[in-house]
């Protein structure tokens, strides 16, 4: 009976994560994944009691009870930019103040987002436990903003953030092995190996022409990327040592490769034309970098076909440090056991984190081109190609924070109440804001519980050791500093895509611009203005005791 209980549950949380969905990577991701986790502010490492422990360390796998759990995220991002238009951009742009170069605000359409974890813990003895997971990074993983704002008369033109973004969604599952082991008493230390799945699709807008004076919405190109890599490597250590039965000192460290994914480009030339708005699509002249003839109708020898395009985005390291005291339970065992529900009164715990996004300086995309630094994929409908080099850079700052978390057991080995809090420093150069990731300083707050319900009876060392269910609940707000780059003469930026080398297209040489400036690239930037977040996340989880 008890193994058909586990197998059902297992089978259920596997359905789920056929829907879900996640992206990395660290300035995108929020502390942490996982109820408890989640509710305390991310201050775990130390703590390290569930099955989750997997991924965030393993150290803590050593001493846990046999457990299965299924939890979720339910993440909802609000984000908004209000766009500033250069002073150097020729384009028009109608929804642009002709004098201040504001255009309206837009925002994302923030809905409601599952992110589900699935995690399995295996006590081999009281000194050793093996842990699996899947799950993906605690994260938003689809952001959808409008392709057309309507002007003060009415008259729809094409979205002010388009250059950046018009969508994204993306799956990162990131299954997990790991184990803990105590060697001697009071140590614990552990490992885990990850296997990376990504798939990814991106939409965005760009010039077809890298030119001066042209009507933007008429000379825009819309492009679809999907792409995929099916084995992104990873490791994490942990290490957890008790010095007395009121403290815990933890560290952990993760390493993964990067997501290095191959896919193809869809365009739509014309696509940003009022009619567009209204329905009309009739004009709109379509290319597929996936078919022979890059949907143009005309033969191709070694141009296009699947796989052609490239994107690879750094996954940064990560360490943390944490320490936790707790208050023990007068006569319950405390050797080889990890179940603070029962064995603690209370608990409060501190960390110290780091993560190196400083490798994330540019998300790399990347198609084939000619030896004189021009592409060879034609864009259809346009006189353009698909730029060698499209790499949107990001310039990120390492991160440090700080995490504030704790339990207290109102009814011991029954109801638990926690809450949380955390601190990270600003991880982005203010020239390079995007609104793809979020990236600002940010301060959480949060709050959750568990309850335990026994099924049954068997009482060990003052704690009941026997068969639970327990069902958690979780919630946390977190507020983003304003991202601002106003100076409408800079030059420093992220410039918008083109379809042409340089602009104009006679200061082309030697496959560079005559100028300095960057090649397929405009001579303006396109993400001037001001970017706010704020991020609510509710997590419910249920696990068994088995």
């Amino acid at each position: 009976m008890r193994s058909n209980l586990r197998m059902r549950l297992l089978l259920a949380a596997a359905a789920m994560f056929t829907t879900s969905s996640a992206y990395a990577s660290n300035v995108t991701e929020f502390p942490d994944n996982g109820s408890e986790q989640m509710a305390r502010g991310g201050a775990w490492v130390a703590r390290a009691s569930d099955p989750l422990a997997a991924y965030f360390n393993p150290a803590g796998l050593a001493g846990q009870d046999s457990k299965v759990t299924v939890q979720a995220n339910l993440s909802m991002l609000n984000t908004c930019f209000t766009r500033v238009k250069s002073a150097n951009d020729t384009s028009n742009e109608p929804l642009a103040d002709p004098t201040t170069g504001l255009f309206p605000q837009v925002c994302n359409k923030a809905s409601l987002q599952p992110n589900p974890q699935l995690a399995v813990t295996f006590k081999l003895t009281d000194r050793l436990g093996l842990g699996v997971a899947i799950l993906g990074p605690s994260g938003v993983a689809n952001n959808n903003w409008p392709e057309f704002v309507n002007d003060k008369n009415g008259t729809p033109s094409a979205a002010p953030q388009r250059y950046l973004l018009l969508s994204g969604s993306a799956l990162l599952l990131t299954p997990t092995i790991g184990i803990g082991w105590e060697p001697t008493n009071r140590l614990r230390l552990g490992a885990s190996f990850q296997w990376g799945i990504a798939t990814m699709n991106f939409s965005t807008s760009s010039l077809a022409v890298n030119d001066n004076g042209t009507l933007a919405r008429d000379n825009d190109v819309k492009a679809d990327l999907s792409a995929k890599d099916l084995f992104i490597p990873g490791f994490t250590l942990g290490a957890l040592w008790s010095p007395s039965d009121m403290v815990d000192l933890a560290g952990w460290f993760k390493w993964s490769a990067p997501i290095d994914a191959v896919g193809d480009v869809k365009s739509s030339v014309g696509y940003f034309r009022p009619q567009v708005a209204q329905g009309d699509t009739s004009k709109v002249i379509y290319g597929d970098t996936s078919v022979p003839d890059c949907g143009t109708g005309t033969p191709t020898v070694n141009v296009c076909g699947p796989d052609k395009g490239s994107v690879k985005l750094a996954i940064p390291m990560e360490a943390k440090i944490g320490v936790r005291v707790h208050g023990a339970r007068a006569g319950v065992n405390q050797a080889h056991r990890r179940d603070p529900l029962s064995q603690d009164k209370w608990d409060a715990e501190v960390d110290f984190t780091f993560a190196n996004n400083q490798v994330l300086d540019s998300l790399q995309v990347r198609f084939p081109g000619n030896t004189d630094g021009t592409g060879v994929i034609p864009v259809n409908g346009s006189g353009g190609t698909l730029p060698p080099n499209a790499d949107v850079p990001h310039n990120y700052k390492n991160v440090f924070g700080v995490r504030l978390g704790g339990d207290y057991n109102a009814i011991p080995d029954r109801l638990a109440i926690r809450a949380g809090a955390f601190f990270e420093s600003n991880g982005q150069d203010p020239r390079y804001q995007n609104i793809d990731f979020v990236g600002g300083q940010r301060i959480g707050l949060s709050l959750g519980g568990t309850l335990r319900v026994p099924l049954s009876k068997r009482e060990e060392g003052g704690a009941r050791k026997g068969s639970a269910l327990e069902f958690s609940l979780g919630f946390m707000h977190m507020f983003v500093a304003d991202q601002t780059y106003n100076d409408r003469n800079a030059t420093v930026g992220v410039p918008g895509l083109a379809g042409s080398p340089c602009n104009p297209q006679s200061n082309f040489a030697n496959a560079a611009c005559k100028d300095g400036t960057p090649t397929y690239r405009t001579n303006w930037p396109v993400n001037l203005g001001t970017i706010t977040n704020a991020l609510n996340v509710i997590n419910v989880g249920a696990s068994y005791r088995f």
